[in-house]
């Protein structure tokens, strides 16, 4: 099975495509071959990609960054290649720990996956910009959010202007990934919608669902369940000592 390529989608969007791979790779051979890979597969709704190596456990991003869905990605593939039971445990990029998954099947294709990450580090700080606008700035080490509640904007070229903005004056721009999240509704029900930058691989989506980004909201909101632009809920649990994600996740593509 190896050298298969997955496309794998949470909560209804955001598609990574997984290529599982015998060996490491450099660096720089992540980004290149990840941009290409990515580029490939972008019409079949993919947003992100990354590199599994089954024989040492540990699932590297494209861009070397953090990605919440991407990770629990990684632990259904892992379950599916070691048969054990839907119970794994591995290491991933821009987080520094090991990571434990529960994967359960919910059809030929569909599962719930949840992933746990002990000791994960987030750093909060509110900020202003210089419009006086008031917007939480979420460090997760291996990715930045910056949280704003105000609706979004839909226009492409309005939230790619706005996002470019406020990483410029926030000073991230050599930060490995950058989002920025707008927030609406009351806790009940909130919705995020995110949009995400990754350096090394030159990328730049609003994404239809964001694991990361669900992390950030429910640290700064206290609410666990957060609605995804798809309609559908991504879950953050945040404990002193981990943070527990879960949804939702489809296979939605694999070939040779």
């Amino acid at each position: 099975m190896n050298n298969k390529i997955y496309i794998i989608t949470a909560a209804g969007g955001n598609g990574t495509t997984i290529k599982v791979i015998d060996r490491p790779l450099s660096r720089e051979e992540y980004a290149v071959q990840g941009k290409l890979l990515g580029k490939e597969t972008e019409s079949l709704g993919s947003e992100q990609a990354g590199f599994l190596i089954p024989s040492l456990n540990h699932f590297e991003m494209a861009g070397g960054e953090f990605c919440g869905n991407a990770s629990r990605s990684a632990a259904l593939l892992l379950s599916k290649l070691q048969e054990d039971g839907g119970r794994v445990s591995f290491t991933v990029s821009g987080y520094d720990g090991t990571v434990g998954g529960l994967v359960e099947k919910n059809g030929a294709t569909h599962f719930v996956v949840s992933c746990v990450f002990p000791r994960m580090s987030i750093d909060v700080r509110p900020t202003k910009l210089a419009s006086g606008e008031e917007v939480t700035v979420v460090d997760l080490g291996g990715i930045v959010h910056v949280v704003m509640r105000k609706p979004f904007p839909h226009d492409a070229e309005t939230y790619q202007k706005q996002h470019r903005s406020i990483v410029r004056e926030l000073g991230l721009e050599n930060r490995g990934a950058v989002g920025v999240i707008w927030i609406t509704g009351t806790e009940s029900a909130i919705t995020m919608h995110p949009v995400v930058w990754v350096k090394d691989v030159d990328t730049f989506f609003y994404e239809k669902s964001c694991g990361s980004g669900t992390i950030a909201v429910a640290k700064i909101t206290g609410t666990s369940s957060i609605i995804q632009p798809t309609g559908e809920m991504i879950v953050a649990l945040i404990t002193p000592e981990s943070v527990t994600l879960k949804s939702k996740m489809e296979v939605t593509h694999e070939w040779n």
